[in-house]
């Protein structure tokens, strides 16, 4: 008896050893320190076509100018400093796609430095 609880002991000990090596680790992007709203951010709203449906009509306006995108952004969809909290970048940061339109991996990095800066009108 005593042996097959050492046994059933060893056992264990072996599987759930092993579960350590399944961890995963998130993906980290760092910050891009020289990244600028106006040449940076701005542009990717109309080069992705974000403009066709976030034109002037309700919700998340991204037409207009620099500025104002930025203050629209600011009310909806970005908390300075915090791109793990803001929608805009949690959402595309995992490579989901809205509407059929995922963002390529800079782009997806220039939001996040972004925001981390401050989210400046830059």
């Amino acid at each position: 008896m005593k042996m097959k609880i050492l046994i059933l002991i060893v056992f264990s000990f072996a599987i759930l050893g092993s579960c350590t090596k399944d961890t995963i680790k998130p993906t980290v992007i760092p910050v891009n320190t020289t990244v600028k709203f106006s040449t940076d951010v701005y542009p990717i709203f109309s080069a992705q076509s974000c403009t066709g449906c976030h034109g002037t009509a309700g919700g998340l306006t991204l037409s207009g100018t620099p500025s104002a995108v930025r203050t629209n952004l600011l009310l909806d969809a970005v908390i300075p400093s915090a791109s793990s909290t803001s929608k805009l970048y949690t959402f595309f940061a995992n490579g989901a796609s809205h509407k059929g339109i995922s963002l390529p991996a800079a782009s997806v990095s220039n939001i996040k430095s972004w925001i981390d800066l401050g989210a400046l009108d830059n």
